[in-house]
């Protein structure tokens, strides 16, 4: 949502004003505003480096992103851990996984492999990384479509240690949203592009 559509009541910090305007690109193939915004606020962080580090990002400059943000660890032996869980993704998945490594909570062997996938591309290459899934249900077809977005740290500029993730979702059945991580349904992959 555009700055000036805002609650009056919600601070906006000067960077996460210029951060949200400067998210708005037409040509951007992240088809979600408030994805924009995050890559827009990455990149502002990196200042000039490749990638920014942990100690770079501020919760006060990004207050209407936070709820939709992850932070994942990527640890030595290669497994990932939810370090922290936005409060809407941890409703939109039903559970909050925080402390969890993600191969104990991802849902069916098939959907596993391609979530970790893609957090093992975005670390291999350093880049940031979008995907969109389609959610499908064998009577009604798509019931739900996820945008995710997986933007790399580092504490040393060469290796990533955390990946800050966007994620957002739209449902055709709402009552389908609180068994995100429970469920375990036929997906389609729509989007991948690493940016």
């Amino acid at each position: 949502m555009p700055p000036s559509e805002y609650p009056a009541d919600v601070a906006i910090s000067d960077t996460a004003e210029a951060v949200a305007l400067a998210g708005r690109d037409a040509l951007s193939p992240i088809g979600d505003e408030r994805l924009q915004q995050l890559q827009a606020y990455w990149r502002h962080k990196a200042a000039g480096r490749r990638l920014p580090c942990r100690a770079d990002l501020d919760p006060v400059e990004i207050p209407l992103l936070l709820p939709h943000v992850m932070l994942v660890d990527v640890l030595p032996s290669g497994r990932y851990r939810y370090r922290l869980i936005g409060t809407e993704n941890a409703r939109e998945h039903g559970i909050n996984a925080t402390g969890c490594y993600l191969d104990e909570v991802l849902p069916g062997p098939e959907y596993q492999v391609h979530v970790l996938g893609l957090y093992d591309e975005c670390v291999r290459t350093r880049r940031a990384l979008y995907s969109e899934c389609l959610f499908l249900s064998l009577k009604h077809g798509p019931e739900r479509h996820t945008k995710v977005l997986f933007l790399p740290l580092s504490d040393d500029g060469a290796r990533v240690n955390i990946v800050l993730v966007g994620q957002v979702f739209l449902y055709l059945d709402r009552a389908v949203r609180d068994r995100h991580l429970i469920d375990t349904k036929p997906y389609k992959e729509i989007a991948h592009i690493l940016l």
